[in-house]
């Protein structure tokens, strides 16, 4: 009967210490497709796409914090640096208004969601090369 006891108790711990270490590994990284959006505009309005470009980079360029709006879930990731003192934006600055794929590290707390981006692609299409001038 005891070692009955002692058995069920070890499998509650090991289940207790693996099972987070388990949801750990899978929250480390993440791929994420969406537009990279100024989340004040977007929170207020619901304003969001290129037309907001010029607008977005004066949010930016004002302090506010960018944030990525997943095209199949319309969740809201904000940005987040890796260190208290970095800039959450910069490895998104030129992708402002753009579709892209982010890869990073996603936090949830209290329905907020986060990323600490490591890794920005384009969902873009490239831009026509400009035609050679006429000599």
């Amino acid at each position: 009967m005891n070692a009955k006891i002692v058995w069920i108790v070890s499998i509650m711990l090991i289940g207790g210490v693996v099972a987070p270490m388990a949801r750990a590994a899978e929250e480390a990284t993440q791929t994420l497709q969406g537009e990279i959006v100024d989340p004040a505009a977007y929170l207020r309005d619901g304003r969001h796409g290129a037309e907001l470009e010029d607008e977005t980079f004066d949010a930016v360029d004002g302090g506010q914090t960018l944030a990525l709006l997943e095209q199949d879930t319309q969740v809201l990731y904000l940005l987040l640096a890796p260190q208290a003192g970095e800039d959450p934006n910069e490895l998104v600055y030129d992708h402002v208004t753009h579709r892209v794929k982010l890869t990073g590290h996603v936090y949830e707390r209290g329905g907020m969601h986060g990323i600490v981006a490591t890794e920005v692609e384009s969902l873009e299409p490239a831009a026509a090369p400009a035609a050679p001038a006429n000599p």
